[in-house]
């Protein structure tokens, strides 16, 4: 067979029987599937750039779910929004702390 008909990706296998075939691509798939997995371990163990759910902050302010919402609609404390979560940094509940502890 002439490689000119065959496409530029392309490769030509001879003299390999099934097994051979089957335990490369057993190789191929578990080295793509190893390199999958550490990724995706490493993006778990990353941290979450200070962000915090709404209970997260409303517990490190040590106030309600409530007061966080109206704290929130006043400007005491800003907060981002993600979709459809509301999310605050660390730095938005540290400030918030300070504006609290001047009134």
């Amino acid at each position: 067979m002439d490689a000119n008909f065959l496409p530029p990706n392309s490769m030509l296998i001879q003299c390999a029987t099934i097994s051979d075939i089957e335990s490369m691509m057993s190789r191929l798939l578990d080295k793509k599937l190893a390199d999958i997995l550490e990724s995706t371990s490493k993006v778990a163990d990353t941290p979450k750039d200070g962000l915090n759910k709404r209970k997260e902050a409303a517990e490190k302010l040590r106030v309600s779910l409530v007061t966080l919402d109206v704290w929130t609609k006043a400007g005491i404390i800003a907060a981002h929004r993600i979709g459809g979560r509301v999310y605050y940094t660390d730095s938005d509940i540290n400030n918030a702390l300070k504006k609290v502890s001047k009134s």
